[in-house]
């Protein structure tokens, strides 16, 4: 109906999803859970991450692939690939970076509910020090991959903006 009398949803509906896309995945990369990490205690946080993380890392995966299919206007395959490199970030993140992490967190809980995280000097055991190493790996190489997908969208808007620079309305 809104296209008989001479407006161009898909377009505008276009940008406003991939603003809240785009814009969501580094607010809450970049300014929520920082903020939230310096004000909950560590297990608090780790347990808003759980909850928070399935739904963030699927949205990173399936937002991609809804803004391909729903292009204002013709793409090539750098933009293609810009998406797809978001979506494929997110998927990373959802299969296999998180549940590995999430392994490790729990490896180290039980640690911790056996008291066998620190030993009789007082320093963690080496457990608990392998533990801590592989989730700092795990968790390094997640964020990297988060980034990536954000920049990636990054680079997308810029190609959007462009291509909607040059739409006639």
């Amino acid at each position: 109906m809104l296209c008989q009398v001479g407006l161009n949803v898909k377009v505008p509906f276009h940008f406003l999803f991939y603003s809240l896309t785009f814009g969501g995945s580094a607010f809450y990369s970049f300014i929520v859970s920082p903020l939230v990490f310096k004000k909950l205690p560590r297990e608090e946080f780790s347990n808003l991450q759980n909850k928070v993380f399935p739904t963030y890392f699927t949205g990173q995966t399936l937002a991609p692939i809804i803004l391909g299919l729903a292009q204002p206007f013709a793409y090539c395959p750098f933009t293609l690939g810009l998406l797809a490199l978001s979506s494929v970030g997110g998927a990373l993140n959802y299969l296999w970076l998180l549940p590995v992490c999430q392994k490790i967190k729990e490896d180290r809980n039980k640690l911790i509910a056996d008291k066998k995280d620190v030993g009789a000097d007082g320093q963690p055991t080496e457990e608990l020090k392998a533990l801590n190493k592989q989730f700092g790996k795990y968790h390094g190489i997640s964020t990297l991959v988060n980034i990536t997908s954000i920049l990636s969208l990054g680079v997308y808007g810029v190609v959007l903006a462009k291509g909607l620079s040059k739409i006639k309305f």
